[in-house]
């Protein structure tokens, strides 16, 4: 019999569609009540992860750098099962064309606030979260070894605000050893930018016509010894647009080793990530790219 939690999951990922382009922690799930331990009160909590990866195969080699950092802080935790926390990301991405092969080419930034609730199936999650993409060094061409005496700056500029809504699910086991977990997040957008230069939006796809998104992964984990974990991850990212082509997808796929400490866990991973629009251009560019890297995350992360 499947339980009441995974198909909760299920449903969240049937019935509707953040996008992962400008979803910095798409792969960092939150779940502060994971700790049990913190009494009620002011900032009982700060947790951080980072990731960094090398991209190989990206269109134009726009994701040869990719790195991303995650942090969490309980602003009041109000029992065991209730706390309101904020949260703060940042990416980089980098592709490899100038001399010292890591020309940057885009920042992202969230923000958000929201109210975590354990439940008997899992953790609800809502709240309100802003994005933002900038383009990085545009007064010079993507690759500074073309010579183009008549280039321009170009420009792409995301923003986008949202009200969402989050579940996990709590860890199951099989035996002694193996553990997986699933989660899912909704956005329903509220405000959304697509600035191009030059511009581009009559002839495609414009984010300015996103209305919703979902993702939704799992995580399985083996441990392999007192410290050594082999784990997998996946997740899915359908997005709805109400103008233009309606659905879009992006996904990744995800294993490695874990090593674990007394406050986190260190992985060494290789992965496969597909964006539909990669967000390096005025224009849509798709982008299928294998990524080997490393992440330090806290076991509130997961």
């Amino acid at each position: 019999m499947i339980s009441l939690g995974i198909r909760i999951f299920l449903l969240l990922l049937i019935s509707s569609s953040v996008s992962a382009q400008i979803f910095v922690a798409r792969n960092f799930f939150p779940a502060p009540l994971d700790d049990t331990t913190s009494e009620r009160g002011f900032l009982p909590n700060v947790i951080f992860s980072a990731e960094g990866m090398r991209g190989f195969g990206s269109a134009l080699d726009e994701q040869a750098w990719n790195a991303k950092y995650f942090g969490l802080i309980e602003l009041y935790r109000f029992s065991d099962k209730a706390t309101i926390a904020g949260t703060l990301s940042h990416e980089l991405t980098a592709n490899p064309h100038n001399e010292i092969n890591f020309h940057m080419r885009g920042a992202i930034w969230n923000e958000s606030i929201a109210f975590f609730r354990k439940t008997k199936v899992g953790t609800l999650e809502f709240g309100v979260t802003h994005h933002c993409r900038h383009e990085i060094d545009n007064t010079v061409p993507s690759d500074e070894s073309i010579p183009d005496e008549e280039y321009s700056p170009t420009r792409r500029l995301l923003v986008m605000t949202a009200l969402y809504s989050a579940f996990s699910t709590p860890h199951y086991s099989i035996g002694e050893r193996m553990q997986y977990r699933f989660h899912g997040r909704l956005n329903v957008y509220t405000y959304r930018v697509d600035g191009r230069r030059p511009e581009y939006l009559e002839a495609f796809q414009s984010w300015q016509n996103l209305r919703a998104s979902l993702l939704a992964g799992g995580r399985w984990m083996f441990k392999a010894s007192e410290i050594v974990d082999v784990y997998g991850r996946a997740w899915a990212n359908p997005i709805f647009f109400d103008r233009g082509d309606t659905w879009k997808m992006n996904y990744r796929v995800e294993t490695g080793l874990g090593l674990r400490g007394k406050q986190g866990v260190m992985e060494a991973f290789a992965a496969y990530e597909q964006y539909f629009d990669d967000a390096s251009r005025p224009y849509p560019l798709q982008s299928n790219v294998l990524f080997v890297g490393a992440r330090v995350r806290s076991y509130l992360i997961f």
